[in-house]
């Protein structure tokens, strides 16, 4: 994880948004172990959460059904893009959890025992996330105030290029 946040570091004066997320995904996927790591970007013109790219096995037959509505419903999900902070859930199979879970994500990715979300928000606007869970192979896990900070400092390298790339295109649109 540290050695993948410093990799994105280096890159994040001259790497696309697209390049940082992907780089963001692997380093999360691979630091952390996730059994599967997802990237999600919001379509506002769908007005939709979509899945683009992931990790894992059976990733690439899951993407096409990961998206979801971008109006806000009471979910763990809408909760982490609405307060823009990591969340980690340690227990979703927790009966006390199940209303938080959304129906997208029990007929999908419920083999997922414990689960981080990553939410990407630009300019106070969610931008998407990154999904990363553990399934039952791995044993409970518990998250150190370390990987916490990792995380952060990946977050705002990939939601830095964002900006970037919006204050770049605004520039541009001012020109022509």
């Amino acid at each position: 994880l540290v050695s993948g946040v410093a990799d994105m570091r280096d890159a994040a004066s001259s790497a696309s948004p697209g390049q940082m997320m992907s780089m963001a995904l692997e380093t999360m996927y691979q630091g952390l172990s996730f059994s599967h790591a997802i990237a999600f970007l919001r379509n506002r013109r769908e007005k939709q959460y979509i899945a683009k790219m992931g990790f894992g096995d059976g990733v690439s037959e899951l993407i096409p059904k990961l998206r979801f509505a971008d109006a806000y419903e009471p979910n763990v999900f809408h909760a982490a893009l609405n307060s823009d902070r990591v969340i980690f859930i340690e227990n979703a199979r927790d009966p006390k959890f199940a209303a938080k879970l959304p129906n997208w994500w029990l007929s999908t990715l419920s083999d997922g025992r414990s689960f981080v979300i990553l939410p990407l928000c630009a300019n106070g606007q969610p931008a998407g996330f990154i999904y990363g869970a553990w399934d039952d192979s791995f044993p409970a896990i518990q998250l150190s105030q370390n990987e916490f900070a990792q995380m952060n400092d990946l977050r705002a390298l990939v939601v830095r290029s964002v900006e970037r790339r919006h204050q770049l295109d605004a520039a541009a649109s001012k020109v022509t």
